[in-house]
């Protein structure tokens, strides 16, 4: 008995050592920083000429009319930073933080990059609640639906080549 009471607690600290690896691992998988791989002024000068060259279109049920631009062999939307409160897509209500790169030839279709500005993670209207490991001043690839991550950086780095020799031409 004396055994079991010592191992006990070895036993248990080991399974919530294992979890909290499993968390933290977790969290690396769906929020994938590259912000030194594409930088904030990058991202400011893809949303920027988007808005300047683009159109118009709708992509999904969660906005009207977002920005878009058609880059040859896939497409580039931009989403509100306040969600739904902006629905209608209109810049003088909300700025827009998630540039959405759709692919329909590839197994991967759809790569959310996502910048995380000074004072966002405080704005209740930008983050409802804040993803765990999530941090201001960043650039992340979202990876909500657990795929293959080393598949989705790989693809998602050769589209914002693409992207960056087109808008610097």
């Amino acid at each position: 008995m004396k055994y079991f009471l010592l191992i006990l607690p070895i036993f248990i600290l080991c399974c919530c050592n294992d979890n909290n690896r499993d968390l933290d691992e977790n969290v690396s998988k769906k929020y994938i920083e590259l912000t030194d791989n594409f930088s904030f002024q990058e991202f400011e000068s893809v949303q920027e000429f988007v808005f300047e060259n683009g159109d118009r279109q709708t992509y999904c049920n969660l906005y009207n009319d977002n920005p878009h631009f058609s880059f040859n062999g896939f497409e580039v939307y931009l989403d509100p930073e306040t969600g739904q409160e902006n629905m209608n897509c209109d810049p003088e209500i909300s700025d827009f933080n998630q540039i959405v790169i759709v692919d329909l030839d590839v197994s991967l279709q759809y790569y959310r990059l996502l910048i995380v500005r000074e004072g966002d993670l405080e704005n209740g209207k930008i983050f409802f609640s804040v993803p765990e490991g999530i941090e201001e001043n960043k650039i992340y690839l979202v990876n909500t639906d657990q795929k293959d991550v080393d598949l989705m950086i790989k693809n998602v780095l050769e589209l914002i080549e693409k992207i960056k020799e087109e808008i610097y031409k």
